[in-house]
């Protein structure tokens, strides 16, 4: 055998083995043929290779060059061939490269990947660093170990990974920071991620939001059109769709949002989920809302001249758009309590609220209290929501307190009517089942609708008074002209009477001077009475309150009207309880109201009949009662008693019809109420209410 001879093509290494002469000669040409064959086309693989592959010595010098090292590291095969490889390398990174090439050489392993604890990092010609891979491998060839770095410039990927990377957090940034709620839905409706403003928006939390699908949110009457549009995004007919639609929020209200949502799909486009964009809208639409509203409301309130139909229609615009209950309260020209309307959003709740304000009327001249306040001061109040124990300290007795846990107001409001710079009344509003919390904007609207209703109520009020100015100059000329033309008749014929008399006649027959005096008190009662009703329409009717004990008050009643019921064989009866409270009210009025009121019972009830005065105490008011068994009052006749001049039969002679306005006018001066029951042929109540003197230390409300 003779000594092997080595040929190297393109950095790997051949080795042939010079031998005897084979015997076969074309053989022989055959091999050598197909190893140069091979040995081109590694060569070409090499060179042409877009990967740097470098061959080094046990010096580490290079020995091979490829054209992709040429292309990577800028220096020609000619400029390296022959250089360390500190040649590519950073200078920082040269001794450490050095030692772990060597350690490699020396070793067992054949190959290894570069930079497993560290990226490796190359030099170009110009100085310019780049990231790398690299392999280094090595092989023994006649004893001399050679080493091949195979080495691939990462820098592009490198940058594109980068970009891949702060494009991912720059959506991912934009995701969770975002103002408005964003969520990625799966195509079966189920959120697979979701930022924090979603969450805010229907008020879960991200864990419990991520087990729920858009169905479970979605408001019932909404959810149609989202599938139709779902399908439209999947069937590629639209790219992206704007829906207004309601969510359910997780504490039970809706919550108005504007969508927008697209369809992500991958590179052959295949749909894989939904990006959806919601904004809440609520307050936008709370605000479209409250102009609509208010549009609506003031048409409303101007059809009506009278002001009572006029404080309906407020408490029926109220309830249920702003509040679960309702209560308006009107003041008169003196500041006292003339009418209250209210309203729930239950025919049951309206029953308690009545029964409510009937048994326990507010005062608005008590101190502390709240209605009291926002009637004096003209200011709004946002009450805050009442723990069940404030009912407790609030309510008067058992039944108070069982009618405001029954009510159960949760959040109120309390806001003036004002217009002409005064104050009419105030408007309360309560809400109750809905659970609904007042805020500043609630009070904002409330304020509004306050003052239009004031203008109408104003308005109503002008319409009102110049009607009944004209009226109470017709009803005075035919009062003037008729009613006191009688007694002035007869005091005409009485004194003509007298003087055909001689004196002897007029000494003992004094009946034309007793009719004279009838027709003197007679016509001074009528011009008392046009007076009294003339104060109060204009509200100028002195009162001088102060407190008077109930059943002294109703037994000095009783016994200025005995002798006439005597006389008529009727039966006049008082009863009041022991221990009543005393009221709060002038004496001489109250002796008025019941002088009217026992005064028509004395001439509507017959010989015989029973007649009964009766006072019961109701919460802070007390009531008091005249009953008959006269002929009683046709239903059709009892919503106008209390009107002035108005009469049940035209040409009455009955009186002027003023009796019983004046006693509604007192009665409501003293912050009271009057109202009447009747059967006909069984008898008429007429009951009053006034207030009684607060208790000291009583607890004051703010329920009305």
């Amino acid at each position: 055998m003779g000594r092997p001879r080595t040929r190297a093509a393109a950095g790997v290494t051949v080795r042939r083995v010079k031998g005897r002469p084979r015997r076969n000669s074309g053989t022989r040409r055959q091999l050598e043929q197909s190893l140069r064959l091979a040995e081109a086309r590694l060569a070409g693989l090499v060179s042409s290779n877009v990967d740097a592959i470098i061959s080094v010595d046990t010096e580490q010098r290079i020995t091979h060059f490829n054209e992709g090292a040429e292309h990577i590291f800028g220096y020609s095969a000619q400029e390296a061939v022959g250089q360390r490889l500190d040649l590519l390398l950073p200078e920082r990174y040269q001794q450490v490269h050095r030692t772990h090439v060597r350690q490699f050489a020396a070793g067992t392993r054949a190959s290894r990947l570069m930079g497993e604890r560290r990226a490796i990092v190359g030099q170009r010609k110009g100085g310019e660093e780049f990231p790398a891979e690299a392999s280094i491998s090595k092989v023994e060839v006649d004893g001399t170990t050679l080493l091949t770095v195979i080495l691939r410039d990462v820098s592009a990927r490198m940058r594109a990974e980068e970009v891949l990377r702060n494009s991912e957090e720059r959506f991912r940034t934009a995701f969770e920071d975002a103002p408005i709620g964003m969520a990625l839905v799966g195509l079966d409706g189920r959120f697979l991620n979701v930022n924090g403003s979603m969450c805010d928006i229907v008020g879960y939390p991200p864990e419990e939001l991520l087990t729920r699908t858009v169905r479970d949110l979605t408001w019932p009457e909404d959810l149609e059109l989202d599938v139709v549009n779902a399908q439209r995004l999947l069937d590629g007919d639209v790219r992206s769709f704007q829906r207004e639609k309601r969510y359910l929020h997780k504490q039970g209200h809706l919550v108005s949002v504007l969508l927008t949502s697209s369809l992500v799909r991958d590179a052959q486009g295949r749909p894989l989920h939904f990006i959806a964009q919601v904004q809440d809208i609520s307050e936008r639409k709370q605000l479209e809302q409250a102009l609509r509203f208010l549009a609506e409301a003031g048409p409303q309130l101007a059809r009506f001249l009278e002001p009572r139909a006029t404080l309906a229609t407020v408490t029926r615009l109220a309830v249920p758009a702003l509040a679960d209950w309702c209560v308006v309260d009107l003041l008169d020209d003196n500041g006292q309590l003339t009418a209250v309307e209210c309203l729930a959003a239950s025919p049951e709740k309206s029953r308690l609220l009545h029964e409510l304000l009937t048994t326990y009327p507010h005062d608005p001249s008590r101190q502390g209290d709240i209605v009291a306040g926002v009637l004096r001061t003209g200011r709004p109040v946002l009450l805050p929501p009442s723990p069940a124990r404030a009912f407790e300290a609030a309510a008067e007795d058992d039944r108070h307190l069982e009618l405001l846990r029954r009510l159960a107001p949760v959040s109120g409001l309390v806001v003036p009517l004002r217009a002409r710079e005064r104050v009419l009344g105030a408007i309360i509003l309560w809400t109750s089942e809905s659970g609904r919390h007042y805020g500043a904007r609630d009070l904002a609207l409330a304020e509004e609708l306050a003052s239009r209703a004031a203008l109408a109520i104003d308005n109503a009020r002008l319409h009102e008074k110049s009607a009944q100015a004209t009226r109470l100059r017709d009803e005075v000329l035919r009062i003037v002209a008729h009613d006191l033309r009688t007694p002035l008749n007869v005091i005409a014929l009485s004194a003509g009477t007298l003087l055909k008399r001689t004196p002897e006649q007029r000494a003992t027959d004094t009946r034309p001077l007793e009719s004279i005096r009838k027709a003197v008190d007679r016509a001074n009662r009528l011009i008392q009475d046009l007076l009294d009703v003339a104060r109060l329409d204009a509200g100028h009717l002195p009162m001088e309150r102060g407190p008077l004990e109930t059943g002294a008050l109703v037994r000095e009643a009783v016994d200025l009207h005995r002798a006439l019921a005597e006389a008529r064989a009727i039966q006049l009866t008082a009863d009041v309880p022991q221990a009543s409270p005393p009221v709060l009210a002038d004496h001489g009025r109250v002796l008025q109201i019941f002088s009217n009121l026992l005064g028509n019972a004395l001439k509507f009830t017959p010989e015989g009949g029973r007649i009964s005065v009766r006072a019961v105490p109701e919460g802070r008011m007390m009531r008091f009662s005249v009953r008959d068994t006269g002929c009683g009052i046709p239903t059709e006749h009892q919503p106008h008693l209390f009107e002035a001049f108005w009469q049940a039969r035209a040409g009455s002679k009955d009186g002027a019809g003023l009796g019983l306005a004046i006693v509604k006018g007192l009665v409501d001066a003293h912050g009271g109420r009057v109202w009447v029951e009747s059967q006909p042929g069984v008898g008429s109540t007429f009951s009053f209410t006034l207030p009684t003197l607060p208790r000291a230390g009583q607890q004051l409300t703010h329920h009305a």
